[in-house]
């Protein structure tokens, strides 16, 4: 049988449960047991078991599909998937496949029924684990903030964490620390007082060489998380409000009038860390409620700065349409995202794309200049109303993955393993004749060395077939990918400026401008 070994840790480390030590375990479980012709081994290291998102286990479920596993086995259900509906789809790809799985420290073996049954359990209990779990630890972290207190993780900009002692516990909490407090007010101040957008902030700190605190130059995203940050502000009435409006949840421990300005902040769930970066949750998930820090920052200023934000982003909804390549456009020098400028002429409104590089670091990093939002739109919607009247143009624009057709080498193979077999029955024959005579002994090396040579051959036959079914599955994926992008292209100038945008968005996999010519991939 050829065995498939899949580990998973979720940290790296040298304990037992290592990948490592899961291998070995495997392998001797399965060589005590079973006929094992081959053991492949396929490992994840630092990767949480809570999604499928891995490189290791993407490359084994390629590989089963592909036919080139007959069982898969693991040291611990778990290393597979923590998801019971994760684990159920797997699972079905090896049942369609007729691959038996085991799990050592389970017991598990799916030729049996009983088999079956048990690892169904067992992976529900141990979702059930990571859900009580994962529950219990924000359930604790919701307390935390309601009291006031710092959930833990860095502390906010121009506060230092401590640990302090409540009822005999140890808790963390934020305390203002003095540089940091002047930094962040400065930040404030500098803002206001210059009007600035956060694009000529950030252009304005990088020519006047200003810093951040790490010793690197601003982005915009810095400076936006630095001038939202709420925890800085005095936890006043009007505070209550902004949050309140928003669609916040206020805890009950923090009515309004308690809000008197003499601590700060504290929010709950304001952020939520997937798929390995933070991002904001819309405000109806935040848990607002007054801090047990001193604030910093007087609200009257605080909210200056939140409503210039809000208004900027309504003036900017209800004034300009979405360009059709933003968010696809990228500068064929640097490889960055293109951004649109704007801006008021004697005409009306005129826009460009221009490289973010570019204005962040300067020319002498990327000379890559402004163009023209309208030409570089005008360019892209020329070439669809080519692919409009004429289909078959799309294989022009469409990328394929497929590898190249294997099917010489597979002909090649083929005649390798005939002539192979014909001289192995020939052999066969002779020995038939010779059994008693001195060759005998020469003519079973000679079968002997052939049908190894054929065995090879065999699994060179596996391969290529594999990479068969790889050529004609993306060959297929291809034709469904063009048809699918004519339907969304035919009729495209019908619809709105932000739904252009989005299909665009859908269909286009690359387009770059490198200031003379136009790529595009779809």
């Amino acid at each position: 049988m050829k065995f498939a070994m899949y580990g998973r840790k979720s940290v790296y480390s040298d304990k037992s449960d290592s990948v490592s030590n899961q291998e070995r375990m495997c392998r001797e479980y399965a060589e005590i047991r079973f006929d094992v012709e081959s053991f492949e081994v396929y490992s994840d290291e630092g990767f949480t078991g809570a999604n499928t998102n891995r490189p290791g286990l993407k490359r084994l479920m390629e590989d089963i599909e592909d036919g080139l596993v007959d069982a898969l086995i693991v040291y611990q259900l778990d290393r597979i998937s923590r998801n019971v509906k994760d684990f159920s789809d797997i699972y079905s790809t090896l049942e369609k496949k007729g691959v038996m799985f085991v799990s050592i420290k389970e017991n598990i073996d799916t030729a049996t029924p009983i088999g079956k049954a048990m690892m169904y359990v067992t992976m529900v209990f141990a979702q059930m684990e990571r859900e009580t779990i994962a529950a219990r630890v924000d359930d604790n972290m919701r307390g935390l903030a309601k009291r006031g207190l710092w959930t833990g993780g860095k502390p906010p900009c121009g506060y230092s964490s401590k640990q302090i002692d409540i009822d005999g516990k140890k808790h963390a909490a934020i305390f203002p620390e003095p540089e940091g407090v002047k930094y962040v007010n400065w930040i404030f101040d500098t803002f206001l007082e210059n009007n600035y957008s956060l694009s000529r902030m950030e252009a304005a700190f990088k020519k006047q060489g200003i810093r951040s605190l790490g010793g690197a130059f601003f982005s915009t995203s810095q400076i936006h998380k630095i001038l939202t940050m709420p925890y800085c502000v005095e936890a006043t009435p009007e505070i209550y409000d902004f949050y309140k409006s928003k669609g916040c949840v206020i805890d009950e421990s923090s009515p309004r009038e308690k809000w008197d300005g003499s601590h700060g902040v504290m929010i709950y769930g304001r952020t939520t860390h997937k798929t390995g970066k933070h991002t904001i949750q819309p405000p109806e998930k935040w848990i607002v409620c007054i801090g047990n820090h001193k604030p910093f920052m007087s609200a009257e200023k605080w909210l200056t700065v939140q409503e210039k934000f809000d208004n900027n982003i309504s003036e900017r909804k209800k004034k300009y349409d979405i360009n059709l390549l933003k968010g696809v456009l990228r500068c064929g020098k640097c490889g960055c995202l293109m951004r649109v400028t704007t801006w008021k002429t004697k005409k009306g409104i005129s826009r460009s794309y221009f490289c973010a590089t570019r204005a962040r670091k300067g020319a002498d990093f990327c000379d890559m200049k402004n163009i023209k939002c309208d030409i570089l739109d005008e360019k892209v919607l020329d070439r669809f109303r080519e692919i409009e009247d004429n289909p078959k143009i799309i294989m022009d624009y469409v990328e394929s993955d497929a590898p190249k057709n294997n099917v010489g080498s597979m002909r090649g193979i083929e005649a390798g393993i005939a002539k192979t077999e014909s001289k192995i029955d020939r052999l066969a024959e002779t020995l038939s004749e010779s059994r008693d005579s001195v060759a005998a002994k020469y003519i079973l090396k000679q079968i002997e060395k052939e049908a190894m040579n054929l065995e090879a051959l065999k699994r060179e036959m596996e391969i290529a077939k594999s990479e068969d079914r790889k050529i004609r599955k993306a060959e297929k994926s291809v034709n469904e990918k063009t048809r699918e992008i004519t339907r969304l292209i035919k009729g495209l100038e019908r619809f709105s400026a932000n739904e252009r945008n989005d299909i665009v968005r859908d269909i286009v996999k690359e387009c770059t401008w490198d200031g003379e010519t136009l790529f595009l991939h779809l």
